[in-house]
């Protein structure tokens, strides 16, 4: 396996989890958010970092944007370490998901892709390590440096949803 299809697979793995997190916040917040069994749950405590299925999806667009950049400098300077940190990062994310879906014994927003595609990216790390030698240091680093930034990253888009929100509904009544 190439670090480009490594690299493929976790983008398009990220995606189809995304993808349900898009389809899924908003209908869930709707529909919990005045239940008190979920008021400690993810999406529901953070309600006011989703105001709006758009603006999920512009949060989610420059988080695939910046993965992109990062597994195609991955790919161009052959560098299977930030490949493989992108793919870390993201399934620790989905270790939250599969948590939450453990907690409430029902499916969460990100759950069921979260289920699914955690054992597909272990398999996927063991397939690529059983023929690539890596730089164990070098991992290590490039995830807790990648998963510093994608935090700081998704604290600030966060902070900034209502402006995004404000943004994509100004833009649409041109």
């Amino acid at each position: 396996m190439t670090i480009a299809h490594l690299s493929l697979i976790i983008l398009s793995l990220f995606m189809l989890h995304e993808f349900d997190e898009i389809i899924l916040v908003r209908p869930w917040i709707q529909k919990q958010q005045h239940d008190p069994r979920y008021r400690k749950e993810f999406f529901i405590a953070g309600k006011a970092h989703y105001p709006s299925t758009e603006a999920i999806a512009v949060m989610i667009a420059e988080e695939y944007l910046l993965a992109s950049i990062g597994l195609l400098i991955a790919i161009t300077w052959h560098i299977p370490e930030l490949a493989l940190a992108f793919g870390i990062c993201h399934t620790l994310h989905l270790l939250v998901h599969i948590a939450e879906v453990l907690r409430y014994r029902r499916v969460v927003p990100g759950g069921i892709t979260a289920v699914f595609t955690f054992p597909l990216l272990l398999w996927l790390f063991a397939a690529y390590l059983k023929q690539q030698t890596l730089s164990w240091p070098l991992l290590l680093t490039l995830t807790l440096l990648l998963l510093t930034a994608i935090l700081l990253n998704l604290a600030y888009l966060h902070r900034r949803a209502g402006d995004i929100d404000a943004w994509i509904h100004k833009t649409g009544k041109r």
